[in-house]
């Protein structure tokens, strides 16, 4: 029975190892790394943001309408061909015309009586006028008093016609005016959504380094605080410590374990986050470190400048400021009359309508007298829509400077904070190396050991994380000024690359 019940126990261990190597081949081997710099990960946004994307075509679509509305001012010509089949009756009215021939005939004969004939003599002639005058009205009778004609046919009817408009009160050239500055507001968000797209590449490339290197602190921290507890464990074996003091380094280690794992989270949320930014079926390993300049940035005032004529929003807002103004003066255009040229020619001569002329030119003009719409309102609709974009604009410029000063103090305060760590991490260094010898020689406290790695490690911390304030602060910076392509010149001339905290 014992032999048979660990037979069964023997098979199904073996049951299990099968079923873990086979678990073991069939699981997906984890997508390496794809290792790119900042440049590269910009151009690959670049081609796969639908954002992007959208609001190029949207630009597309612009400028097109833009190049549509030219030929607003050119002649219109039309070819108008119609399969006609039609019905034509005519009613012609003859009373009037046997009266009038009855009363002609009889001056005649009135005239020739009077006249008499020559050779005839006039005792003969009278009776026989007479005769033929008695016998008028029944010569005449037969004429009906009217006669009825009736037509059918069919007939393809082909007319060419122009029409050139002439005046139109200034409503063509304001319209096309109000297309191409749409072209250029659609252009100018199309580059406004590109330069966000960089920004949030820098939040999102330079936030995965970062965690990667605060990982990196936190894991060399808690290997510190493990060779921390085994020495204090052989010094406690040897009668030199407490449990109590024991005990406190095993808190400290516990702690740097929850920091390894809050920092494992955070740089795993961090890669997940840039690799569904760039859309890759891998994650990617960043090969740009975090960077700081030494020297101080350029004078505020020239972001302003900058600002004033690159940046995408406020060129957004001052094209849409242009198209509104272009639709105040297509309104007042409506209250002009307007003039034009015509022409139409008949194609078809050989079968074409009795009423129809064979060609027509002229010129006309049209002023609407009442129109649907109250011209009045819609011109005050149109300056009200001038005015707010006029608003828009103003109020984008105050946004634009509060940008730019806010992000240009934080820039300076990160690049001076990264720099005063410099000695502050040297300062931790030399600290804990001290405090180590004076444990080790019993003339240090656990507590003093423990307080000068954790100064060393949020000292780390900290001058990575001032580096990533700087990089974000700039990224926000050069944004805010319409200069965000100029971020990787900046990235490639630092003289700080924090390639380990």
């Amino acid at each position: 029975m014992t032999v048979f019940t660990r037979s069964r126990s023997s098979l199904a261990l073996l049951g299990c190892v099968a079923a873990l190597a086979v678990h073991a081949q069939g699981a997906p081997t984890p997508a390496a790394p794809t290792a790119l710099s900042f440049a590269e990960s910009v151009l690959l946004l670049t081609e796969r943001s639908d954002a992007l994307l959208g609001a190029g075509r949207s630009a597309d679509a612009a400028r097109d309408q833009a190049e549509a509305l030219k030929a607003l001012a050119l002649p219109r010509v039309h070819l108008d061909v119609q399969g006609l089949r039609y019905q034509k009756t005519v009613n012609v009215s003859l009373g009037n015309l046997r009266e009038r021939a009855q009363s002609a005939a009889g001056d005649v004969l009135g005239g020739i009586a009077g006249a008499g004939v020559p050779g005839v003599p006039g005792a003969a002639v009278g009776p026989v006028i007479d005769r033929v005058e008695a016998a008028l009205p029944d010569m005449f009778a037969p004429i009906p008093d009217a006669i009825g004609v009736q037509s059918r046919r069919s007939l393809l009817h082909a007319t060419l016609s122009t029409v050139v408009p002439l005046y139109t009160g200034g409503a063509i050239d304001a319209s096309q005016a109000a297309a191409r500055s749409g072209a250029q507001a659609a252009q100018a968000q199309t580059d406004s959504v590109r330069e966000g797209l960089r920004f949030a590449l820098a939040r999102a490339y330079f936030a995965q380094v970062l965690t990667t290197q605060t990982l990196q602190v936190a894991r060399e921290t808690l290997a510190g605080f493990e060779q921390h507890l085994s020495n204090t464990r052989a010094m406690q074996a040897q009668g030199q410590l407490s449990q109590a003091r024991v005990l406190q380094v095993v808190v400290a280690r516990d702690s740097a374990q929850r920091a390894v794992d809050r920092a494992e989270g955070e740089h795993a949320a961090a890669v997940q986050t840039l690799q569904h930014l760039l859309r890759s079926a891998q994650p990617i390993a960043p090969t740009n470190a975090l960077f700081v300049h030494s020297a101080p940035l350029a004078p505020v005032e020239r972001f302003l400048d900058a600002a004033q004529d690159q940046h995408p929003l406020l060129r957004q807002n001052r094209a849409l400021e242009e198209a509104a103004r272009q639709g105040t003066a297509v309104a007042a255009a409506a209250r002009r009359p307007t003039a034009y040229a015509f022409g139409s020619v008949n194609l078809n001569r050989r079968r074409e309508l009795i009423t129809e002329p064979d060609w027509i030119v002229g010129i006309g003009m049209r002023y609407t007298l009442w129109p649907q719409a109250d011209s009045g309102s819609r011109e005050a609709a149109a300056l009200a829509r001038q005015e707010a974009a006029e608003a828009a604009t103003r109020e984008t410029w105050t946004q634009i400077q509060t940008g730019i000063h806010q992000s240009w103090q934080t820039t300076e305060a990160a690049r001076r904070e990264f720099l005063s760590l410099a000695s502050s991490i040297a300062a931790a260094q030399e600290s804990l190396r001290g405090q180590e010898i004076a444990f080790r020689e019993g003339v240090g406290t656990a507590s003093e050991l423990i307080d000068a790695r954790n100064a060393l490690a949020q000292a780390r911390t900290e001058r990575a994380a001032a580096a990533y304030k700087y990089d974000l602060a700039l990224a926000s910076l050069l944004l805010a000024s319409g200069q965000g392509a100029s971020f990787e010149d900046y990235l490639l001339r630092a003289d700080q690359q924090l390639t380990t905290p």
